[in-house]
């Protein structure tokens, strides 16, 4: 059936009611005004600049990982060290904490040992610097024979890139036990007989961490000491565990470390 015979008037219709305003519509969605061009540039120079800082940042970060750390004594080293001290005065909530409470005594690593002694030490000599144990400082508290320590892991550290090698760890962490330990003996001396570590999160270079090492006093006597020690971020995120023995020994004579840490 021919439909053009029965609907011409609809034809008709239809082709003299198509829109005419479709084509010029189409021109002006497709080919963007002078107006619309120019709005475009700002945005741009943002997206530059950000994308550029961003950049200049990770260049330089990039930098300071693959560069070596500066050597101990050196004038870097020097004003590296000023400013972890600087944040540890300062920045650290931990730190204005335990020196409001009155139980808790701050000293010093290493008080008991003469400048020659600590150049011949691991922790004292080849780890000294902002590369390695840029800073340790000692919270004591006699009462709860419980120490707090905080601690700067400089670069030195590292066993893969931006984390601290568990090595390094244990070490810190075995000195920290054996603070309490020996702090406990009579002797004033002692040496470590067990030390169990369990690794729970990353923990990072150049930044502070706190050790809070505790003695168990039910368990130790004047020969044996047990100590527990967790490692923690400056988010009190728990990053390690361990636990250590120590003891006197009885045929091995061993100079006393002394009353100071």
């Amino acid at each position: 059936m021919n439909h053009s015979r029965i609907f011409p008037a609809l034809r008709q219709s239809a082709t003299r009611t198509r829109p005419s305003w479709r084509v010029p519509i189409r021109n002006s969605s497709t080919t963007p005004n002078a107006r619309t061009q120019s709005s475009r540039w700002p945005r741009h120079l943002i997206y530059a600049g950000i994308f550029g800082a961003l950049g200049v940042g990770a260049g330089k970060w990039m930098d300071d990982k693959i560069s070596a750390p500066p050597a101990p004594g050196s004038v870097v080293d020097r004003i590296e060290l000023q400013e972890v001290q600087r944040v540890f005065d300062i920045g650290l909530p931990i730190v204005q904490e335990l020196r409001r409470e009155p139980d808790y005594v701050e000293k010093d690593v290493y008080e008991n040992f003469s400048e020659d002694h600590k150049e011949h030490r691991l922790t004292s000599g080849p780890l000294a610097g902002s590369r390695g144990l840029g800073l340790q400082k000692v919270f004591w508290n006699d009462k709860e024979k419980k120490i707090v320590s905080v601690v700067f892991l400089g670069p030195g550290l590292e066993g893969w890139p931006t984390m601290v090698h568990g090595g390094a760890l244990g070490t810190v962490i075995d000195e920290n036990l054996g603070r309490v330990a020996i702090r406990h003996f009579p002797a004033r001396t002692g040496v470590t007989a067990n030390l169990n570590l369990n690794y729970r999160a990353p923990v990072y270079s150049d930044n502070f961490y706190t050790l809070h090492t505790t003695l168990d006093q039910e368990r130790s006597t004047d020969r044996k000491a047990y100590a527990k020690c967790e490692v923690r971020d400056m988010a009190g995120r728990l990053c390690v565990e361990a636990t250590g023995l120590f003891v006197v020994p009885k045929k091995l004579q061993l100079a006393k470390v002394g009353d100071h840490f």
